[in-house]
């Protein structure tokens, strides 16, 4: 099976989210203060989905940025391994 192709969002789109069960107090509290204080729930959802993927892209690029320096200081350890073995004539 394939995998699904990531569907594209346009102005206008209604993004659907479930209220599961332990979620059903900071749903209900976090309306009503939005309502209260003059707040567009929508655009708070829509800020912090940006705040919150600005985060993830960010620590996967460090997480990345980790990895390929791991990888060069193990290849350089290696070429000096290597080096050293053939000084020693055991290449």
């Amino acid at each position: 099976m394939g995998r699904r192709a990531t569907k594209v969002y346009k102005s206008g789109d209604q993004i659907h989210i479930a209220v599961t069960q332990n979620f059903e107090e900071t749903a209900t509290e976090f309306f009503k203060f939005c309502k209260d204080n003059h707040y567009n729930p929508s655009e708070v959802i829509r800020s912090c989905m940006e705040q919150w993927l600005d985060k993830q892209v960010r620590i996967k690029e460090i997480m990345e940025g980790n990895v390929e320096r791991d990888a060069k200081e193990a290849m350089e350890r290696e070429r000096r391994i290597l080096a050293r073995l053939k000084e020693e004539g055991m290449s």
